[in-house]
């Protein structure tokens, strides 16, 4: 009986080990605490997967602040809807949501980048210009039919 949990823990711990966070489940757990309505918590959990980011703590804490004041402003967060995936190579994925709130949405632009063989969050911007953002899109000489 002894062998037998032995194995059954070397294989657990294997398969702990071999696991990792990839750039979707960062972004899914992320999103979760942010439903949970503590900004603040999402932000670190974002920010714990890259090693450097002690080296940033004070800006990390001015990010914090300012969306945790501007979400107090703009009410309950409801969902995020992906709007867009690009990659730079199999190393670099960037993903932009719409994140849907009461009186208007937001934009959270999330970066990833595998330096080796863990994923790391690399960059987070958050924007409340969307509506600018379309208006420009649409502008006549962007659309696609003009290329």
């Amino acid at each position: 009986m002894r062998p037998i949990a032995i194995l059954i823990l070397s294989l657990f711990l294997v398969k702990a080990s071999v696991a990792q966070s990839t750039p979707q489940d960062i972004t899914r757990k992320f999103f979760a605490l942010y439903k949970g309505g503590d900004s603040d918590k999402a932000i670190d959990y974002l920010f714990s997967s890259n090693p450097y980011s002690k080296d940033i703590a004070e800006g990390i804490e001015d990010v914090k602040r300012q969306l945790k004041k501007l979400v107090g402003q703009i009410g309950n967060y409801y969902e995020s809807d992906l709007l867009a995936t690009k990659t730079a190579g199999a190393n670099v994925i960037m993903y932009t949501f719409l994140v849907r709130h009461d009186k208007q949405p937001l934009t959270f632009s999330i970066m990833f980048y595998k330096p080796n063989e863990k994923w790391q969050m690399q960059n987070f911007k958050y924007q409340n210009n969307t509506s600018e953002e379309l208006e420009e899109a649409s502008k006549f000489y962007r659309l696609k039919e003009n290329f």
